[in-house]
């Protein structure tokens, strides 16, 4: 990873909330510096990086240090690392329903490491201030979320940028890969012990942090975005499943575009890191467009609820075989899906996905249609609940990664 030298520090210029929040930041935090940002543009010199370290973090998703950053709270780090002594935001996350990290955001710890205690200010720094550092897919989103950049301060000496940075690894890509990076600092000491801090802290998330992102992002956040409703059984032993919601940050040619570009399991994990396994073609589109190819089949597993299903989904011709809804909205797609093992054997099931652009022109509205037979409610009770949570815990990660597939795949931005 490389950088350009830095002039000089940003100033945290952000009001806080409170009067104790004022006061504290004036006892914690040292004068920030501002960060000249017409020097970021060349590359890095070696001795801009005063101290790095890598763990590589297993069975934990990116998307988990994405929530970690602007969610973080005393009881989740202090499970994790007992050096952490306290913990308190001071200026709270502006969005941290969101992925990704709130600019000047700002918390305060007290850490012992070195046989002392350690008071501990920390900044987060405008994403749009270490562009040039980290990789430009970061910004063809909205919000950046495969990094963090912060000003910290240690014992209240001048501060010194860390640069967080995280992406997927292994054969399943369940794991994160994170590179860590202390900038410009007087004190290097300083600087390493608190990067080994953070390293430590990291390391003792692992057993939390992906049921932490579990309950408090996807199923306290996402699935409120949106709202399913079942059906009764038919005299096809049917049960018709639709699900409603509004997806924000996203078009509807960049969903038009996905169906035919999800690709491979690196992919359909983006797309929902803890209930998507695997994705394969067993027959791939002929021509990836922006309309999905009749015939081309996905192979998937995936997690409904706590049951784990692999499934062929056959892009399908709603005059050949219909749909269990009317398609009406300008944009859609419809597919047959089986249980790859019993297919023949169960009826099969369909899906359909229409869309249309929202309101405020910022987003799409989605509905969906399942229809499944009521044969899987002996193997999951609760499994058109959960294929209907399963919809919006997927439908809503979108907005954080297709705009920069598509953008650069499909712009060439």
């Amino acid at each position: 990873m490389t950088s350009s030298a830095f002039a000089r520090l940003t100033r945290l210029t952000c009001l806080t909330r409170s009067a104790f929040a004022t006061l504290a930041l004036s006892l914690w935090q040292p004068a920030f510096l501002p960060l000249d940002a017409t020097h970021l543009g060349g590359l890095a010199q070696a001795q801009a990086v005063t101290a790095s370290t890598r763990v590589t973090l297993s069975a934990v998703r990116p998307e988990a240090l994405s929530w970690l950053w602007d969610n973080a709270d005393e009881a989740l780090l202090r499970g994790a690392n007992a050096d952490i002594r306290s913990f308190q935001w001071t200026l709270p996350p502006a969005s941290p329903e969101h992925l990704g990290y709130s600019a000047g955001a700002a918390f305060q710890s007290q850490v012992a490491w070195g046989g002392a205690l350690h008071r501990v200010a920390v900044a987060h720094v405008d994403p749009e201030q270490v562009r040039a550092l980290v990789s430009s897919d970061n910004f063809l989103g909205s919000k950046p979320h495969n990094f963090v950049a912060q000003q910290v301060s240690v014992d209240g000496q001048s501060p010194f940028l860390v640069l967080v940075n995280y992406q997927s690894t292994g054969a399943s890509h369940g794991d994160t890969v994170v590179q860590i990076q202390a900038l410009q600092a007087r004190d290097a000491a300083a600087a390493q012990a608190y990067l080994a801090h953070l390293r430590k802290t990291l390391l003792g998330l692992k057993p939390t942090l992906m049921a932490a992102l579990n309950e408090r992002y996807f199923n306290a956040v996402l699935k409120q975005r949106g709202f399913y409703s079942v059906g009764a059984v038919d005299k096809k032993l049917n049960v018709k499943l639709t699900v409603v919601q509004e997806i924000r940050g996203i078009d509807s040619q960049m969903l038009s575009w996905w169906w035919d570009h999800i690709g491979n399991t690196e992919r359909y994990r983006l797309w929902q890191p803890i209930d998507h396994v695997s994705f394969e073609w067993a027959l791939p589109p002929i021509t990836p467009d922006l309309r999905y190819d009749v015939g081309a089949v996905q192979r998937v597993k995936e997690y409904v609820g706590k049951t784990a299903l692999t499934l062929s989904i056959t892009g399908a011709d709603p005059q050949v075989f219909p749909p269990a809804a009317d398609i009406v909205d300008p944009a859609w797609f419809h597919a047959r899906a089986d249980l790859t093992l019993l297919t023949g054997i169960l009826p099969p099931n369909t899906l359909t996905h229409q869309w249309r652009p929202n309101a405020r022109g910022d987003g799409v509205i989605l509905t969906s249609t399942f229809a499944n037979t009521a044969l899987a409610r002996i193997i999951n009770p609760t499994f058109f609940d959960d294929l209907g949570s399963h919809a919006l815990r997927e439908f809503q990660m979108l907005p954080y990664f297709l705009p920069r597939l598509y953008k650069r795949e499909h712009l060439h931005q």
